[in-house]
């Protein structure tokens, strides 16, 4: 007889499915129909376990956020013999290495700027805004950590918006990405650590 799936089980096979459909395409829509297929369950097995598209898609984010490792970058970050600044272009460096090693995507956004498609809905869009809120979720903590090394003013510490700096620190990315899907990507790509250092520098020393 085969074996019989259990509740824990299910649910695991239904994130897998999700991830995976994101990892294969960051823009999928992740609809409920087509992770159920995917992950191989019923319509109702997976509205047991997420009654909404947004349950879904914030248990995957979540889950996606719990196997993240820790990689050479992330270690630096505390590695206090080095400045703050340093550190976070380090840490920026290899965001932007990593979504620009990503051809698919590239290839999509190039797609997208060639001729742009209608507005997305907010059940297409919300999948993306999912993962961005992840990512900016760590780059505010990169952030809070490197800039309460720089400031001794405890005041000035408390004003400090760190998700205002990782915003403009992810729109700073998002910028990079988008002129390497542009032609003339290669002369463009000798200015990116400096347009990094100059972010770094400016979200490091705000002062509220």
């Amino acid at each position: 007889m085969p074996e019989r799936q259990t509740p824990g089980s299910t649910r695991d096979r239904i994130l897998s499915a999700a991830a995976a459909m994101l990892a294969d395409d960051p823009a999928a829509t992740l609809s409920v129909r087509a992770v159920a297929q995917r992950a191989g369950v019923s319509m109702g097995s997976l509205r047991h376990f997420f009654p909404t598209q947004r349950d879904l898609i914030d248990a995957v984010v979540a889950a996606i956020a719990a196997i993240q490792p820790t990689d050479e970058l992330e270690s630096a970050l505390h590695d206090t013999t080095r400045p703050a600044v340093d550190r976070l272009v380090d840490l920026l460096r290899g965001t932007l290495r990593d979504a620009l090693a990503d051809e698919s995507a590239r290839a999509r956004l190039r797609s997208a700027l060639a001729a742009p498609s209608s507005i997305p809905t907010d059940e297409q869009a919300a999948p993306t805004l999912a993962l961005e809120r992840l990512a900016l979720r760590q780059i505010a903590g990169w952030v809070t950590t490197l800039h309460a090394e720089t400031d001794d003013d405890d005041a000035s510490t408390l004003l400090f918006d760190a998700d205002a700096g990782a915003r403009f620190l992810g729109t700073v990315l998002t910028g990079l990405v988008t002129e390497q899907a542009l032609p003339g990507a290669l002369s463009r790509a000798a200015f990116h650590d400096g347009t990094l250092r100059i972010a770094a520098t400016a979200v490091l020393s705000t002062r509220g």
